[in-house]
């Protein structure tokens, strides 16, 4: 009991304990988020992966040579931000609130000798503060994040190696196609209306090689002819 009386040693240890678990239940829905928009990738809902795609269609639309997607992919997920902070910043906090909870069982027995304080008094500060801190760091290793980064990475290497330069090509090719199919009714248009002038010309030198007076039966005749055409 004498050792609740302990203010900074007790509010220390509750505020350590806390600290991890928080930031560890924000770090853990940070990169949840994170995995499930990189399992969307054709709408994603996290801006750097929507920037990181757009940055790769651009590399593909340009036939540049992209050498390793990876390290792109690294670069950007270790400059994750969560609420402004570096994500690899907030995962280390964990681990220094259980240094934290064992440097404050250290200070508590440091003071107990000091005061010649009973051993079972300082002693067993050292005990619960070293148990807190041990406590943390297996909380911190068992919610161990490494595998669901994993995770997010193979997924935006799969779409970005795989999914996306498919898709870039055949649209490429939808485009060719539509253009090729734009210049070839252009053709056609040109050569229909080339068609009815020669034809208009050629119905004109009869007429003037026959000196013939063309009805208006026969000239809207030949409207309609050329309409068809």
């Amino acid at each position: 009991m004498e050792m609740l009386r302990e203010t900074f040693f007790v509010q220390g240890l509750i505020v350590s304990v806390i600290a991890a678990v928080l930031v560890k239940l924000i770090v853990w829905r940070n990169y949840h988020k994170l995995l499930a928009s990189s399992e969307e990738m054709d709408r994603p809902k996290r801006y750097w992966i929507g920037t990181l795609k757009k940055k790769i269609e651009n590399y593909y639309s340009l036939n540049a040579k992209v050498n390793n997607i990876s390290c792109i992919v690294d670069k950007y997920l270790e400059a994750n931000k969560i609420m402004g902070i570096n994500s690899f910043f907030l995962e280390q906090i964990p681990e220094i609130c259980g240094i934290l909870c064992i440097g404050l069982g250290c200070l508590g027995a440091v003071k107990g000798i000091l005061m010649n304080s009973d051993i079972n008094f300082w002693g067993g500060q050292l005990i619960v503060g070293v148990m807190f801190g041990i406590v943390v760091f297996l909380f911190d290793r068992l919610t161990n994040m490494e595998h669901t980064k994993r995770k997010i990475k193979i997924n935006l290497l799969y779409y970005l190696e795989n999914i996306l330069p498919n898709r870039m090509e055949k649209n490429l090719k939808k485009q060719n196609y539509e253009k090729n199919e734009k210049i070839k009714k252009s053709q056609e248009i040109k050569q229909e209306k080339e068609d009815a002038r020669q034809l208009k010309e050629h119905w004109g030198e009869i007429a003037s090689a026959k000196e013939l007076q063309l009805t208006d039966e026969d000239i809207q005749t030949l409207k309609d002819f050329m309409k068809d055409l």
